[in-house]
């Protein structure tokens, strides 16, 4: 038999290309999941989810090799034709393994929230949906 909670969040972001780590918020809703996944969606078509090192330079880097990803200007489409295209590519939810309330990710890793948008305060809605087995 299975057990399904659903739990969300809010964070504040600015951007674009910022990672706003949420492994806090995320670890806090499955301290007492011993056997199941998680599913996290940020709703909303521009923001992105991402599991990466907990490294300063590695998140550095990540933020500046976004700007390559997709250029800014150049669209047809006016205002935020990058920031669709950017969190279409990298995908706005990730299913992940927990046990014993950790998540089955590689040591010393972390989720972390994308900003896509230029803004200078934004509010983002992140679901999470857990699915435990009894």
């Amino acid at each position: 038999m299975r057990k399904t909670i659903q739990k969300d969040f809010f964070i504040i972001t600015y951007g674009p290309t910022k990672l706003f780590d949420i492994t806090p918020k995320i670890l806090n809703i499955c301290k007492n999941v011993k056997k199941g996944f998680i599913n996290i969606f940020s709703k909303g078509s521009t923001g992105a989810l991402l599991i990466l090192p907990r490294e300063n330079q590695v998140i550095e880097q990540i933020e500046k090799e976004l700007w390559n990803l997709i250029p800014v200007y150049g669209w047809k489409h006016p205002g935020n034709a990058y920031a669709h295209l950017r969190s279409s590519l990298i995908s706005t939810s990730l299913n992940i393994l927990v046990e014993n309330g950790k998540l089955i990710i590689p040591e010393n890793n972390g989720v972390f929230f994308l900003e896509n948008q230029f803004t200078n305060a934004r509010r983002r809605h992140i679901m999470i949906t857990i699915i435990e087995k009894n």
